[in-house]
């Protein structure tokens, strides 16, 4: 990190305060990419470019109303009570939603839930959590690659091993699917690839990536949780609340890593995409099971 070290001390004494430039100097390469990711202060012009397309697309004195109550929510960041009424400030988030992601609907219900967010404070505490689980993952992922990349080639064996035993188990998981399944639920979902799931936890970069995705997708974090939902619906993909959660306590956890609760969500989405039962057991027939 030779050349990182000298173009970023050239930067460092550029910067006014003894104090504050021993602490820029002493950074390494991720704790540097870190402060540049986070220490830029967002401009208001984008905020108050949204609030003038809201009003201009709604017209007239509800345009404005529209417009006031956004503008007390994000900008001035009053609680809802004194933002506006909730039906007011309901259809504002809706239009304002639509228009900075457009193909993205946010629903009534998604925005009760957001103004519930506002109104406890809860909504910037979990984008504070969520933005400090990215940071700390830019300072430690590459310390795990690093710390991972020598002892690979060693492990090697040890994954053909546990593809081998995963794969021997597989025969008898393929059997037991089929026959829960034929009633179209999934009752006792099996545990497909967990030698080889815990071989990838044995790597400390997968488990840094795991641990921080489990803290986004976490129950308490409801708005990361809203915004990935949204997102995804938006996109055509079923993703529900249960399937987060199936996510976070099954695949992602590296101390006990299961596949079984997300094959289980998975399922309830195919049996709800193709018509219940019978279209579950019409998927197993064309698949030969």
């Amino acid at each position: 990190m030779k050349g990182f070290d000298g173009l970023w001390n050239a930067a460092v004494d550029r910067i006014q305060g003894e104090r504050l430039v021993d602490h820029l100097r002493a950074l390494d390469f991720p704790a540097a990419l870190a402060v540049l990711g986070v220490g830029q202060v967002p401009s208001r012009r984008p905020e108050l470019e949204l609030l003038d397309q809201v009003a201009a697309q709604v017209g007239g004195a509800d345009g404005e109303r529209l417009r006031h109550a956004l503008q007390q929510l994000f900008v001035a960041r009053k609680p809802p009570g004194e933002a506006g009424s909730p039906d007011v400030l309901i259809r504002a988030l809706q239009v304002g939603g639509g228009i900075s992601r457009p193909g993205l609907p946010v629903t009534p219900e998604e925005a009760a839930q957001v103004l519930e967010l506002l109104r406890s404070g809860e909504f910037f505490s979990d984008a504070a959590g969520t933005t400090s689980a990215v940071v700390q993952l830019t300072q430690e992922l590459p310390r795990a690659l690093v710390r991972d990349i020598p002892r690979t080639p060693g492990r090697l064996d040890e994954l053909g091993e546990a593809l081998v035993r995963d794969g021997a188990d597989a025969f008898g998981h393929i059997s037991e699917l089929a026959a829960d399944l034929l009633d179209g639920h999934l009752d006792r979902p099996p545990s497909p690839l967990t030698n080889t799931l815990r071989w990838l936890y044995g790597n400390a970069a997968a488990t840094t990536v795991a641990e921080t995705v489990r803290r986004i997708i976490a129950r308490d974090n409801e708005t990361a949780r809203l915004a990935i939902l949204i997102y995804a619906r938006a996109h055509g993909i079923p993703l529900t609340p249960e399937a987060l959660d199936a996510l976070h306590d099954g695949p992602l956890n590296p101390q006990d890593p299961d596949l079984g609760p997300a094959l289980a969500a998975g399922v309830q989405a195919l049996t709800a995409q193709r018509g219940g039962e019978q279209g579950v057991v019409g998927v197993l027939r064309r698949l030969r099971l």
